[in-house]
Formats: structure tokens, C-alpha cells, sequence
């Protein structure tokens, strides 16, 4: 029995579209799952309510901390500063945000974290909200979240986590990067992973 043509090629049509769509169902199930995922509903340090989705679509760079941190938080937030000039002078800082979550939701209002944020690199995205909407963005990051000890002097301090969390534009966790780190290490580290 002859194929025809026409017939021949119809089969490899077909045979490249079925690679084709079984490709694409593959590629939407690896990012669709919602597990892995970052989740929050925060204020931002400008009023507005995000989500991890509407900082979705490019690569972040999430450190939690409180403005009252007398140590900790200023020499990281120095450091994650001097990170995105380092992938500035690389062509890299485009392509990643900065992300400042409060650890401190009874003493950091939306407008105490854009005046603290005002000493660092001006991409920052400053993130708050109730104890409840931080504790569910900390839960989503696995990361450490103080319970409430209702000291709200200035001076009291929180402790938290140091680490720096890179995270897809998928909304996924995919590297941690120590608090000690150098920034060149840092930066060198994130070049890598966008």
C-alpha cells in the first residue's frame, strides 16, 4: 500500500502538533503549582494593596525586617543596596525588585517604611499589613514571624530571619541567599539565577 503526500504530511503535522501542545501542558503544569508558590495580600509602602501576583513577572528579591531593627535589618538593607548597584553596573538591575516585608505590622505603617526606605535603593518595594496578612506572607516563605509581645516602644526589637530570598517570576522560592553574605557574592549569585 502507497501513502500518498499529502498523507505524509499530514501524519508529521499531526505528530508536531501533539509535541507541541503536550510541550505547553508540561511547561503550565511545572508552573502551576500553587503549593511552591509565595502568596500575600500586603499594603504597600505607597498604599496600595499587592500581591505576590502583581510583583509577578520578573525576578525579586525579598528580605524581611521592621524599621525600628537597630542592627540587622540597616546593614542588609545597605548591603541588598549595594547588591543592585553591583547588577546595575552588570545590566542585571532591571531585571530584579527589591522587596522590604515588615516584620512589625503594630509599629509599621505604610508611611514609617516608605521614610525608612528613603535611605535605600529606590526600586525597593515596601511591604505591611495586619499581623494576620504578614503572618500568612511569612507562613508562605517559611520563614520566621515573632509571635506579638505587645511591647510597641521604639526600642523593643523582633527577631527574624536574615536571609535573603530570591524568587522567580513564577512566584517561586528558588534560591536563599545567607544575611552575611557579601554583596559581590550576592549579586554574583543572582546573575546566575536570572
Amino acid at each position: 500500500m502507497t501513502v500518498s503526500p499529502a498523507a505524509k504530511t499530514a501524519v508529521l503535522f499531526l505528530v508536531i502538533l501533539g509535541v507541541i501542545v503536550a510541550s505547553f501542558a508540561f511547561a503550565v503544569w511545572l508552573h502551576e503549582d500553587i503549593g511552591s508558590r509565595i502568596q500575600f495580600r500586603l499594603t504597600s509602602h505607597e498604599e496600595e494593596t499587592l500581591t505576590a501576583t502583581d510583583l509577578g513577572g520578573r525576578h525579586l528579591m525579598v528580605f524581611f525586617g521592621f524599621t525600628n531593627c537597630h542592627m540587622i535589618c540597616p546593614t542588609q538593607m545597605n548591603r541588598l543596596t549595594q547588591v543592585m548597584a553591583e547588577l546595575d553596573r552588570t545590566g542585571h538591575g532591571t531585571r530584579i525588585t527589591p522587596v522590604f516585608i515588615s516584620v512589625d505590622p503594630e509599629r509599621d505603617t505604610p508611611e514609617k517604611v516608605a521614610a525608612y526606605l528613603e535611605y535605600f535603593d529606590e526600586r525597593f518595594v515596601g511591604l505591611t499589613g495586619s499581623r494576620a496578612a504578614l503572618k500568612g506572607a511569612a507562613d508562605s516563605f517559611k520563614t520566621l514571624f515573632e509571635e506579638f509581645s505587645g511591647d510597641t516602644t521604639p526600642d523593643h526589637q523582633i527577631n527574624h530571619s536574615t536571609i535573603v530570598y530570591i524568587v522567580d517570576p513564577f512566584s517561586r522560592i528558588i534560591d536563599y541567599l545567607p544575611g552575611a553574605a557579601d554583596h559581590l557574592a550576592m549579586a554574583a549569585r543572582i546573575r546566575d539565577l536570572i
